[in-house]
């Protein structure tokens, strides 16, 4: 039987999800852009997480935190959109780009809590009024949790559009899975995909390329990645498999006519975790196009993604 508890996290609130029977446990701070704090699966921790209120308000590497309304990075933080121009602060210096939007640390507003025998889903909302400059549109981003025994981890994000005009819209997590102490123990297998070319800014070129390094599972050893990966657009999922001394994760994202058509998968520097990160638009999509959307009026831009460990 799942349960939900809370618990005080310095001046926010945690909230938990937790099987003991299963050992499925989920914790999330709803006050703090529905950062994931822990993430257990069969009793294997999965992720990389802060472990300190303090370490949640520096947000280093953007750990497991939701991304709007573009992901990655925008170049010079700019854009221009129905004949206006737009500026986000770029807050990414060694390459003078706007990381990841503006959604990281906005409080969101717990809508429903359900605690069954073998599930629990865990909701919250959070709605702009059209305030920041740099994205004068109104929207709402709703984050749908769900724990199961029977499929693990799965996390629903919806982007509505509340504005009178179209709006442009990125949707993204940022996950660092870790079945280990190092990465380079990993063994690592990716699905159909493309490497999205960039430049010395990280920004796409506009060109594609082939990429089978990891079409079958095997060690990660010293391989660098920070990159994009394009997705064939068909209705499905893509899939990821990882394996490490905790066992085997799979990963897994909707694809399909606005889904989750990227991937960006990142090494961090310490080499203790990998990030794969769903994507419904590739790097500097609000002025590339790739992958963008353009939200009418009362549109909805909604995907899932999720993992599950063997075992």
């Amino acid at each position: 039987m799942y349960k939900h508890t809370t618990e005080a996290f310095g001046a926010f609130t945690k909230h938990i999800l937790f099987n003991e029977k299963t050992g499925n446990k989920l914790a999330i701070l709803p006050e703090y852009g529905g950062i994931v704090l822990e993430l257990q699966l069969k009793g294997v921790n999965v992720i990389d997480a802060y472990q300190t209120p303090q370490e949640v308000i520096n947000n280093s590497w953007s750990k497991n935190t939701v991304l709007y309304p573009f992901p990655n990075r925008l170049k010079d933080g700019s854009y221009h959109w129905a004949g206006k121009s737009y500026r986000f602060f770029a807050n990414e210096s060694l390459t003078n780009t706007a990381l990841h939007g503006f959604g990281q640390d906005k409080p969101m507003k717990v809508t429903m809590v359900e605690a069954e025998e073998s599930s629990a889903v865990f909701t919250c909302l959070y709605t702009d009024y059209g305030t920041d400059e740099a994205y004068p549109f109104r929207f709402s981003v709703e984050m749908a949790f769900t724990l199961a025994d029977d499929s693990g981890f799965t996390l629903q994000l919806a982007f509505r559009n509340h504005d009178e005009q179209s709006i442009p819209a990125g949707l993204g997590w940022h996950p660092y899975f870790t079945l280990g102490r190092k990465a380079d123990a990993f063994k690592l297998q990716m699905p159909e995909c493309q490497l999205v070319g960039i430049d010395e800014r990280m920004l796409p070129t506009g060109k594609t390329y082939e990429y089978d390094d990891f079409s079958t599972l095997r060690p990660v050893g010293i391989t660098v990645l920070d990159n994009c990966f394009a997705l064939p657009v068909q209705e499905g999922k893509a899939e990821v498999m990882l394996q490490g001394e905790r066992g085997t994760l799979h990963y897994w994202q909707e694809t399909g006519a606005g889904k989750y058509n990227f991937l960006q998968v990142f090494i961090p520097p310490l080499r203790h975790c990998i990030a794969l990160e769903p994507m419904t638009c590739a790097p500097d999509a609000f002025n590339n196009g790739m992958g963008l959307a353009r939200l009418e009026p009362g549109a909805m831009l909604k995907g899932s993604f999720g993992v599950w460990v063997e075992g």
